[in-house]
């Protein structure tokens, strides 16, 4: 995923149906726990989280949820950034607004998929010792079976193919 999300990095990908979108995490002063998230290449969309895993998963709804109101509205989607592009309109936005630089500043990619598509039902033969493994990964990073099956099948398809 790592190597797919570094060739396209700032725009929708048609093939699995995504935009990316770079955002600034910024550490609160009073709260450094905190991170104050904030898309500059879409005007009005922030959130926050308390921690960087949090702070991503509010990103992602935020992001999901601008797209999907301004998809309905008929607006057009503003072309994501690159990252020096985002950090720039970051750094220049926080300037305005007196907002200090900050050390644990970040900017990560963040995805949104404002139109899902209904699920598929699949029927799979694996061997009992691959699906106890699998389901004991998906436990501890907190996924379900088929969301971590659903994440390895992009991850693997995303990956360029050798001759």
């Amino acid at each position: 995923m790592r190597s797919f999300l570094r060739r396209n990095a700032w725009r929708y990908d048609e093939e699995i149906g995504m935009y990316y979108y770079f955002a600034q995490f910024h550490p609160d002063e009073e709260q450094p726990d905190v991170y104050n998230v904030f898309f500059p290449d879409l005007p009005g969309c922030v959130t926050f989280g308390t921690g960087l895993n949090e702070a991503m998963a509010q990103a992602m709804d935020a992001l999901t949820g601008y797209l999907e109101v301004e998809i309905e509205r008929g607006e057009e989607i503003p072309s994501p950034s690159d990252m020096e592009t985002v950090k720039a309109k970051a750094e220049e936005e926080n300037r305005e607004l007196e907002i200090p630089p900050h050390a644990g500043t970040v900017y990560l990619l963040v995805p949104a998929d404002p139109k899902p598509e209904p699920f598929v039902r699949l029927n799979i033969s694996m061997q009992p010792r691959l699906v106890a493994q699998i389901d004991r990964r998906a436990k501890e990073i907190g996924m379900t079976r088929s969301g971590l099956l659903a994440a390895a099948a992009r991850e693997y398809i995303s990956r360029p193919v050798e001759a």
